[in-house]
């Protein structure tokens, strides 16, 4: 059930998962890696398919990209974006947080969404089509890794509301899947992506911690982003 719960929360997967109780995403948390993974599978055969109909690397980097977003209702994209627009807020905290809750896209935000798909399609376009596929999957899988690891570290910014009621993660769950994310890695090959990786994730608990007293929805989805991008720009310069 819990595996059901991760699939149907952080993709359009109808998985039949039934969300329930203050705590029925920490015990989905586990597996949040895994969906990376199940993610990341499909936006790498959205690249050999590209590959072998001809298109050029840069056209199935950039379709496997937008299959990723559709995939994933864009969530990831959308915790960037109001986290930048947060950040771009010059105030109390309680004007930060209000910042981040508003639908609309700021410019901080739209500036943020732009800089991450440009460096995810410039990266995957450096590289061959297996490089390619295998970057993609490495990069999604610690991507969710990073979400598990941020949201154990950090207390809730919202005393209240928000996801920190329903995503309380024990440290031994967020070990489990810095381990799954590990050797997934190491197993594709892009152990390099390893060293970027933990350097952006700590960037981005200093950030929110600093800026927001600890995580939200949207800080974590950020988190995941952000690492995904570090993750695939480190492996294009390695396999490039």
């Amino acid at each position: 059930m819990s595996a059901r719960v991760a699939i149907s929360f952080l993709t359009v997967i109808p998985a039949g998962g039934s969300a329930s109780g203050e705590t029925w995403l920490s015990r989905a948390a586990v597996w949040f890696p895994f969906v990376g993974a199940l993610v990341g599978a499909g936006a790498a055969g959205v690249v050999l398919l590209a590959d072998v109909a001809g298109l050029s690397s840069a056209v199935g980097g950039a379709l496997a990209i937008v299959f990723a977003i559709v995939v994933t209702r864009g969530l990831h994209e959308d915790g960037l974006a109001d986290t930048a627009d947060g950040l771009g807020v010059h105030g109390t905290l309680e004007r930060r947080l209000a910042a981040m809750k508003d639908s609309a896209v700021g410019a901080h935000g739209a500036l943020a969404m732009a800089c991450a798909l440009l460096l995810a399609a410039l990266s995957l376009a450096t590289l061959d089509a297996e490089h390619a596929a295998r970057a993609l999957v490495a990069a999604h899988v610690l991507s969710r890794a990073a979400m598990v690891v941020a949201a154990a570290a950090l207390p809730n910014a919202r005393a209240s509301e928000g996801l920190g009621r329903s995503l309380d993660v024990a440290p031994l769950v967020a070990l489990a899947a810095v381990v799954v994310a590990a050797a997934a890695t190491v197993a594709l090959g892009g152990a390099v992506a390893l060293a970027a990786a933990p350097v952006a994730l700590l960037a981005a608990l200093a950030i929110q911690h600093r800026a927001f007293g600890g995580r939200t929805g949207d800080t974590l989805g950020a988190t995941g982003k952000l690492v995904e991008i570090s993750a695939l720009v480190a492996l294009s310069g390695a396999w490039s």
